[in-house]
């Protein structure tokens, strides 16, 4: 029995040895485990806190914004800060006016510096005046009078031609040294083959080798119609027709033929001024006006087209506006008083009243036509010129405009022929209030007296 239990227990004893060799060994693999999980996660962890460490696109963590303070209560905005505030909220507009102001700030500034710009004829060395300019105006026009003054005051010689004992008085009776009057009777070839060949003979470099004379312009200003006999085209007779055509297209055509052999030699300038506020729109009751200046544009057409082949002649038409009239006056009473002088009673010429004796018309000013005119003699100008007020804005109505608008702008209306108390027609008392009308000298210095 003892035995038994002896080797039982020794059995025992073995496996009790067993289990904690065992056990043993559970717990040492069990913590060698440990410590490589523990070793494996510190490393993984370094690892971790390296990169992210080193990486510059992980984003810092930033501290959270403390909330906005109230916003103040808006007061009321200065000049100044409302000003910004509409730019800021209107900039295409703002931009757009910048451009327009400064463009036309850029323009008047470019063209006052042109005005300010001294403009004067060139001259020989000893200061001999050696440009000439034929100025083919009626002289009793106070635009031709003006205009000659100005050209002479620059140093041109002008010479005006006259076909009367009192016009070349009129022309004389401004004491200018180099302001002439030019006899020429359009009317008889001999006569102005006579007149060319000694204004030819003036012109020849053998008569003055050191200082020649030069032709540098001519200037065709062309007497215009009446208003006076401007009415229903029934009512205007054929000697006011013969007589308008005669002395508004004949005579300038003619004066000028003559010299254009010498305009194509000396190479000179062309300039015609005609008016362009009433027959770009062809009033009715204006039918010579219309007329002669319907002739007038396809003659200048006409002449530019032939010219530009023969020659480098610069021809310029000037299309004149309206203009300021306070010398006027001054030049038609040294018309009048010429007149009668040389004439006596004679009442068989013309002139005409100055706008200042019937009514005052604002314009433009003539010294910009005489800034015009003396750049186009020097060659600065080329084609058409607008010059004074209304003349762009009514060549451009006659030319845009439908003709129905101008008429209903015109205030049309047919009207029956009817004679008035005085033997006077419609046509005659609608021009006899306010359009400036031509009378005999001899009337206009009766009612001047009176």
């Amino acid at each position: 029995m003892s035995d038994q239990n002896k080797d039982s227990f020794g059995s025992i004893e073995d496996l009790l040895s067993y289990l904690s060799a065992v056990e043993t060994t559970v717990e040492n693999e069990v913590e060698r485990i440990a410590d490589s999980l523990d070793a494996l996660t510190d490393r993984m962890s370094a690892s971790l806190r390296s990169a992210m460490g080193e990486s510059a696109w992980f984003p810092q963590s930033k501290p959270i914004p403390p909330p906005p303070s109230p916003a103040p209560l808006a007061g009321p905005l200065g000049y100044l800060e409302a000003s910004k505030d509409w730019i800021s909220r209107h900039r295409a507009i703002t931009a757009a006016a910048i451009c327009f102001i400064g463009t036309g700030a850029f323009l008047i500034w470019r063209q006052r510096k042109a005005n300010r710009a001294k403009r004067r004829a060139k001259r020989a060395k000893n200061g001999q005046r050696t440009e000439i300019v034929v100025l083919a105006g009626p002289p009793t026009a106070p635009l031709t009078r003006s205009i000659s003054l100005d050209l002479e005051r620059r140093g041109f010689v002008v010479y005006i031609p006259v076909n009367s004992l009192w016009e070349e008085r009129l022309i004389q009776a401004e004491s200018r040294a180099d302001i002439h009057p030019l006899n020429l009777d359009v009317t008889s070839s001999s006569s102005i083959s006579s007149t060319i060949r000694k204004f030819n003979s003036l012109l020849d470099p053998s008569n003055a080798p050191r200082y020649p004379l030069r032709l540098a312009s001519f200037i065709l200003l062309p007497q215009t119609p009446s208003p006076s006999v401007s009415s229903l085209i029934l009512d205007i007779s054929t000697d006011s027709w013969s007589d308008a055509l005669t002395t508004q297209l004949l005579y300038p055509f003619t004066l000028l033929q003559a010299f254009l052999p010498l305009l194509f030699s000396h190479k000179a300038s062309i300039l015609f001024l005609t008016p362009i506020n009433t027959p770009s729109l062809s009033p009715p009751q204006h039918a010579l006006e219309n007329v002669v200046a319907g002739g007038m544009d396809a003659y200048i057409s006409t002449l530019r087209r032939e010219t530009a082949s023969s020659g480098p002649v610069n021809i310029v038409r000037f299309k004149l506006g309206a203009f300021d009239d306070a010398s006027d006056r001054e030049a038609f009473k040294l018309a009048v008083a010429l007149r009668h002088e040389s004439n006596g009673s004679s009442s068989d010429g013309t002139v005409s009243p100055p706008a200042a004796e019937r009514r005052a018309t604002r314009g433009t000013p003539l010294r910009d036509l005489h800034l015009e005119v003396f750049d186009a003699i020097v060659g600065r100008r080329r084609g058409n010129v607008y010059v004074g007020r209304g003349a762009r804005v009514y060549d451009t109505l006659g030319k845009v405009v439908p003709d129905g608008l101008v008429g209903w702008m015109l205030g049309l209306k047919t009207r029956s022929r009817k004679e008035s108390p005085t033997g006077e027609t419609v046509g005659e008392r609608a021009h006899g209030g306010g359009s400036p009308g031509w009378e005999k000298v001899d009337q206009i210095s009766g009612e001047e007296s009176a």
